[in-house]
């Protein structure tokens, strides 16, 4: 069992990437429930009494959306907190001091790669988390979880096995694991390469997956294309062992990629 940990601001997109969690997750896992807030810039004065009222109104509304999830999946194990604090250090300092093996959440009510990275508490979490994080696009409906888009720097990728929360995910889904290289023009993949790309297939077998290499200067906008020309239902990257995440948080992303990219991201640490 996994400890998957939801954070919410009780929006809609909030419920889908828990509903999303669920649909690939399936219901054994152990949920929590989080909600961080902090008061707005306000004066001394009536400081203490707005404080009171918010913890009030976070511990209804996290106990409400507690009992609609019970109501529409019987059977789940849902805890709830309430903390008072920065949303971002509230997530990740909680998620770290509990051992929570993944945090999935919405984006805050927008659309796209540029949206999400940019500037988003989805990016800083993901940042800064030390567990794995699957970011939802807002509205959202998984159909299936059939087609895997891995992308790999396979000079970063050394790993003997695939972190858990994936291999549970590929699974329990049947899902086919495609791992995407991306080389610019004239640098072809060379014995290096060659070699952490047999470890990448030693550490996914019992996996259905396949090796895909395609050239491209505009890395961003390969990835675009092959996600939505192979119909891929969720982008796997590895921020910490690669530049990806980086050049998806720089101004000059393209605006076809962020408006095409529209599909869940997981992002292992």
């Amino acid at each position: 069992m996994s400890i998957v940990l939801i954070p919410t601001d009780f929006s809609n997109d909030a419920r889908n990437a828990f509903r999303y969690g669920l649909a690939v997750l399936g219901p054994q896992h152990e949920y929590i429930l989080l909600n961080a807030y902090e008061e707005p810039k306000t004066t001394a004065t009536s400081m203490v009494s707005l404080k009171d009222i918010l913890v009030e109104a976070s511990e209804d509304s996290v106990r409400e959306e507690k009992k609609y999830f019970e109501e529409h999946y019987p059977g789940i194990e849902i805890s709830t907190v309430s903390e008072y604090g920065d949303p971002i250090y509230t997530v990740t300092n909680f998620a770290r001091k509990n051992e929570v093996d993944l945090i999935v959440m919405g984006t805050a009510g927008v659309t796209g790669l540029q949206k999400i990275f940019l500037g988003s508490t989805a990016a800083e979490v993901i940042e800064k988390a030390t567990c794995p994080v699957i970011v939802v696009p807002r509205g959202y409906h998984l159909e299936s979880l059939k087609h895997v888009l891995f992308t790999a720097d396979l000079l970063n990728s050394d790993e003997e096995q695939l972190p858990a929360v994936l291999s549970d995910m590929v699974r329990s889904n049947q899902s086919e694991i495609t791992i995407l290289t991306v080389n610019r023009e004239g640098k072809e993949s060379g014995v290096d390469k060659s070699e952490k790309g047999f470890a990448l297939h030693t550490a996914m077998k019992g996996f259905s997956h396949k090796f895909e290499v395609i050239t491209n200067d505009d890395i961003e906008e390969a990835i675009r294309s092959y996600a939505h020309d192979n119909n891929m239902h969720l982008l796997v990257t590895t921020p910490r062992c690669s530049t990806l995440l980086q050049r998806f948080l720089k101004p000059s992303i393209s605006e076809e990629l962020a408006e095409h990219l529209e599909i869940p991201i997981l992002a292992i640490h």
